[in-house]
């Protein structure tokens, strides 16, 4: 499965627009792996933590700092 850039881009927004502390559900288990390789880029640098279930599922994600491009605006 390919995804393209405007997916990750898409991926990436909606990790910034998140406050600290803030969890979404994961609805598409599918897209988890996507979203680990979009949590390790510089831009957000590693701001998710994953939550599982016994099974080992990630069932949601949390933010749980500041993404690096947030706190790059904030010293500007």
């Amino acid at each position: 499965m390919i995804i393209d850039l405007k997916v990750r881009n898409q991926i990436a927004q909606l990790i910034v627009d998140m406050n600290v502390g803030e969890s979404k559900p994961v609805r598409r288990p599918e897209m988890v792996p996507i979203i680990k390789e979009v949590n390790d880029t510089t831009l957000i640098g590693h701001a998710l933590r994953f939550v599982t279930n016994l099974d080992g599922d990630v069932i949601e994600i949390k933010k749980y700092r500041r993404t690096a491009i947030e706190k790059r605006y904030e010293r500007s």
